[in-house]
């Protein structure tokens, strides 16, 4: 799942917290969520829901062009490259947050508490791992049985990270 989903739930939250404490049942307006709840559904949910596309399209994207970006900057590696959408994906989970309580006319900076602190960590760390799985990737050779561990951790954090979900997030 993307950081826009991530925060998109996030968000739609916090309306609909905003709208029961002012006496509303529900935001003007706010779209029912799907019914489409079942166990195929839920069971790939729970495997690319902490996925963060937005970061990964764009590592993909960076290390493909590696060896251009080192012809500008001559010290920069793979693992620089890694890192830097490391720290890189937390920071844009903030900004489309932000963005889009911005969008939905709440505070744009919500009280500290009121952080979704467990979906910035997961998202980066979903980032962590499956980056991990790109070839290219600075830690693990793309030979077979190292794409293969690489997949396989990644589907087993995803599945890990879902499975934390309930007992670290912020409950409505």
């Amino acid at each position: 799942m993307s950081i826009n989903s991530l925060t998109e739930t996030e968000v739609r939250r916090s309306v609909r917290e905003s709208a029961a404490a002012e006496g509303f049942e529900a935001a003007p307006g706010e779209p029912e969520p799907p019914a489409n709840n079942n166990a195929v559904n839920n069971a790939l949910s729970m495997l690319v829901k902490y996925i963060p596309t937005e970061s990964v399209t764009l590592y993909v994207a960076a290390i493909s062009a590696a060896v251009a970006l080192k012809s500008f900057w001559p010290r920069i590696t793979a693992a620089h490259i890694y890192w830097f959408f490391g720290v890189f994906t937390p920071l844009l989970f903030a900004l489309i947050y932000l963005g889009k309580r911005r969008a939905s006319h709440l505070p744009t900076f919500p009280p500290l508490g009121e952080w979704p602190w467990w979906k910035m960590f997961a998202a980066t760390v979903g980032f962590l791992v499956w980056a991990l799985a790109v070839p290219g990737n600075p830690y693990i050779q793309s030979d077979t049985a190292g794409a293969a561990v690489a997949g396989l951790l990644a589907i087993f954090i995803s599945t890990v990270l879902s499975v934390l979900e309930p007992l670290f997030d912020r409950q409505p």
